[in-house]
């Protein structure tokens, strides 16, 4: 698509009606040459109409998300993207101003810490006594005797792999496929600690995964250095993954949930690893921005967010595990066959690798991007 080919009123028109998924989004935008943080999407439309700002990932500003707010208001809220946690964090310190926000569980406390977030008054959200009690008992909701967040989504970080030019993994899953020799240049990992680092620690081994000092850091950077000439690329991207995957340019790559089900509805042979050494598991949810001005619309979002029929429409599009247990009476039982997700995931739960702070952050950080500039 060449950017005179590209219709904004058009392509606004579908994203607000829904007509364009969130795997879509990232390709359109991609072929359009547009940066997720530059598309001003709602939040510029409508101002002046009093919706609360939600300020979220990609995907997860459509209609089908806000099922009541939608009902109630006639339109979904206003929405502004973000690429990542700490971009969002310092655009809010910086003077941006919206009312509701998606941090994940690991980052939490780094936004609490950071002045963003309010309290919640929970009588006035819907389904909280819904939400499955492993992620409702999770030690970031309440900060400081407040509520400062609640569990909306899960889902796990592992290897998708083609099973048909890596057939010896099949039934051998490890996470080591991203150490194999055999497969130099048709590898893929994700350019964050989280998901790129804290993996190397998983493969290693270690107690703590996300805990990583001393002799450790020297472990992990060892195995990421040594990684690192077997990599076709790090991304944070799923449709890049995904498309890399589809052709047959990387074999197995770091990914989510999310790229598992567009490439299953592709017909390819995929399959997401459940490595012998521990997939993770991510937990992501909403806040309430402190000082925001509609806290009783951020409150009617959030219950938008965690109706049954939001949570089913992701599960079943996106692939990803809701945080409330209704959704799952609702979903066809193939389809969660299909994507691997059991119909009670409380198990699954219960034994997640849950995704923590990286610690020493700046310490690691700063060791990643020396691992992949050959440092």
């Amino acid at each position: 698509m060449k950017m005179d080919d590209f219709d904004i009123e058009r392509f606004k028109q579908k994203l607000f009606s829904g007509e364009i998924s969130r795997r879509q989004l990232g390709k359109i935008m991609a072929a359009a040459g547009i940066v997720a943080s530059t598309v001003p999407l709602a939040s510029k439309l409508r101002a002046e109409e009093g919706h609360p700002i939600v300020y979220t990932w990609a995907g997860y500003d459509i209609p089908e998300f806000y099922p009541t707010y939608v009902e109630k208001y006639g339109e979904p809220p206003q929405f502004s993207i973000w690429n990542d946690e700490e971009e969002a964090i310092t655009k809010i310190r910086g003077g941006f101003q919206p009312d509701t926000v998606f941090p994940c569980s690991y980052k939490v406390q780094r936004w609490y810490d950071a002045g963003i977030l309010g309290p919640m008054d929970l009588s006035k959200i819907e389904h909280v006594d819904d939400i499955f009690p492993a992620l409702r008992s999770m030690d970031v909701i309440e900060i400081d005797g407040q509520t400062v967040w609640l569990p909306v989504d899960w889902g796990q970080t592992s290897v998708l792999y083609r099973t048909d030019l890596a057939p010896e993994y099949v039934g051998n899953e490890t996470w080591e496929i991203l150490w194999d020799p055999k497969y130099e240049g048709r590898l893929s990992t994700m350019n964050s600690l989280i998901d790129g680092v804290a993996v190397a620690s998983i493969a290693l081994g270690l107690e703590d995964p996300f805990t990583i000092e001393g002799e450790d850091m020297e472990r992990v950077k060892a195995k990421l250095v040594e990684q690192k000439p077997l990599l076709r690329f790090y991304t944070d991207d799923p449709t890049t993954i995904e498309q890399a995957l589809a052709s047959g340019e990387v074999v197995a790559a770091v990914a989510w949930n999310q790229s598992y089900a567009a490439l299953l509805r592709e017909g390819l042979p995929v399959k997401f690893m459940n490595p012998k050494e521990g997939a993770m598991t991510w937990v992501c949810g909403m806040s309430i921005v402190a000082g925001g001005a509609n806290p009783d619309r951020s409150h009617e979002v959030i219950s938008a967010i965690l109706d049954p029929r939001a949570r089913a429409f992701e599960m079943t599009e996106y692939g990803y595990g809701s945080a409330t247990q209704e959704p799952y009476k609702i979903v066809d039982p193939a389809i969660l066959e299909e994507l691997g997700m059991p119909s009670d995931p409380t198990e699954l739960l219960d034994s997640g690798i849950f995704q923590a702070p990286m610690s020493p952050e700046p310490e690691l950080q700063q060791m990643y991007e020396e691992v992949k500039a050959g440092v």
